[in-house]
């Protein structure tokens, strides 16, 4: 929950003025979470060998039970061995 808090610092004022808060933290969440996972791509892509790796990022939007559970797409890439986003796969 502490590091979670501390990903979202950067956006405190976006979230402090947004008109729904709870609209505007997932997409905050999705930001900070996308940063995270570049880091990651970064450090480690290079496992793959001479691959390519596909990203797919989004919000999972969770519902009541018995509804159906929801994820829209925000980004799909492919990113090279070095960590780099050599393809936007969906725009």
């Amino acid at each position: 929950q502490y590091y979670v808090g501390s990903m979202l610092m950067p956006f405190a004022e976006q979230l402090e003025n947004a008109d729904d808060k709870m609209v505007e933290l997932p997409k905050a969440l999705y930001d900070a979470q996308s940063s995270l996972m570049s880091r990651i791509l970064k450090q480690s892509a290079g496992g793959v060998g001479d691959g390519k790796i596909a990203v797919l990022g989004g919000i999972q939007i969770n519902t009541p039970p018995g509804f159906t559970d929801y994820f829209l797409p925000k980004s799909f890439d492919l990113v090279d061995n070095e960590g780099e986003k050599v393809e936007a796969l969906w725009d």
